[in-house]
């Protein structure tokens, strides 16, 4: 990680009060100058290190004295942005912001500039303790549990000092593991998932159950054979809380018997035969097209302001909706009320609306491609509130 940013490798000039010498020797050899585990401290490159006291200057913060800014987290809402700042004299790393009474607020986010690279690199590295293990629910928990005790090593003071819970860490962690929910590619899918995933997703999302399709039930229009074997062999979430809606017993319908009359002619007609897999947002429905196993949304209303294109196959759909499940449920624990937390800066749900978009925008860039396609509907539909919300 050393030596990542535009400001490696240059010998800096630095403000007297930066007094602790693991950090100026850092600072001056470029070594705090990058964008990693949702910081970004390029404000630590090649420009003057500015004091915190001038950076809150017009705001007249109060108790910025002695702090040096190294940069931003990537992430704010209304109440502004989240500074990265440096104690000149004892080297400690903090989240920062202004209070309403314009007193500023600070988290610990490292005991020193050291341990914050090495905290970073964990998060970023995310490897598991020892072999890797297979893809699903219990990888991720181990790849959590793992990298969380190596995140511990890196910086025994912050855990010390935080008793166990320090800000920004533990999200990045349950963000960046996800990563483990679904292995690469399958044999004509975009992702091998896992029945244990499509439970898990029918338990986060509502403590529903599974429903696995005997080959009676599929239609002979879907001639797919990978998606096929996914709905006997894996399953579809049967949850009320689900996005995706699923009925627990009957038949396949139709997009023509979904929405009668209505898909004879226009640009989806073709879709009339694509077998119906289950309701969807906005009072949509979710269709399959059966030869090659693609995930689109019809239009029923001859439109055309949704892209037809929703997901390239089921395993697409069900790896994007369990990580999505999966992100709103941890948002909604920190959101909960009843359990307080430990932070005077740091918002979980603040960093989780931010990395949201991009973390389902990897896991299929096709369904993010133009602004016609749901998912950037989706997001930008401030009437729904925030993504995960």
């Amino acid at each position: 990680m050393a030596g990542t940013g535009a400001g490696a490798g240059a010998v800096r000039v630095l403000p007297e009060g930066v007094t602790h010498g693991p950090s100026r020797e850092l600072l001056t050899a470029g070594e705090l100058c990058w964008s990693r585990a949702y910081l970004d401290l390029e404000a630590s490159g090649d420009e003057p290190l500015q004091t915190a006291v001038s950076w809150y200057e017009r705001q007249g913060v109060r108790g910025a004295e002695g702090l040096y800014v190294l940069g931003e987290a990537r992430y704010d809402d209304w109440q502004g942005p989240v500074t990265v700042l440096l104690d000149g004299a004892g080297g400690e790393v903090y989240l920062a912001r202004p209070d309403d009474d314009g007193v500023l607020r600070r988290d610990l986010l490292a005991s020193s500039p050291g341990c914050l690279i090495a905290l970073a690199a964990e998060v970023e590295e995310l490897r598991p303790a020892g072999a890797e293990p297979s893809h699903g629910p219990a990888a991720v928990a181990e790849v959590e549990r793992a990298v969380r005790q190596r995140l511990r090593e890196a910086d025994p003071e912050l855990y010390r000092r935080t008793e166990g819970r320090p800000a920004h860490w533990g999200t990045v962690l349950t963000i960046r593991s996800l990563a483990w929910g679904a292995a690469g590619a399958a044999e004509g899918l975009a992702y091998e998932v896992s029945p244990a995933l499509v439970e898990d997703l029918a338990t986060v999302a509502g403590e529903g159950g599974v429903r696995r399709f005997a080959e009676a039930e599929l239609p002979a229009s879907l001639a797919h054979g990978p998606t096929r074997r996914l709905l006997t062999e894996v399953g579809l979430p049967v949850a009320e809380g689900c996005v995706l809606s699923v009925d627990a017993e009957g038949p396949f319908r139709t997009v023509a018997e979904t929405y009668p009359g209505s898909c004879s002619k226009g640009p989806r007609a073709y879709q009339g035969g694509f077998p119906v897999v289950g309701g969807w947002m906005y009072d949509s429905v979710v269709a399959l097209d059966g030869a090659t196993g693609r995930v689109e949304l019809p239009d029923p209303g001859d439109d055309g302001e949704t892209a037809a294109y929703l997901h390239r196959d089921l395993s697409a759909l069900l790896y994007v909706l369990w990580t999505f499940e999966r992100l709103r449920a941890v948002r909604r624990e920190a959101e909960d009320p009843q359990a307080p937390v430990p932070w005077s800066v740091f918002e979980p749900s603040e960093l989780l609306d931010s990395a949201a978009e991009a973390v389902l925008r990897a896991l299929d860039p096709e369904a993010f491609a133009t602004d016609s396609h749901f998912w950037p509907i989706r997001v930008d539909d401030g009437h729904m509130g925030s993504l995960l919300e």
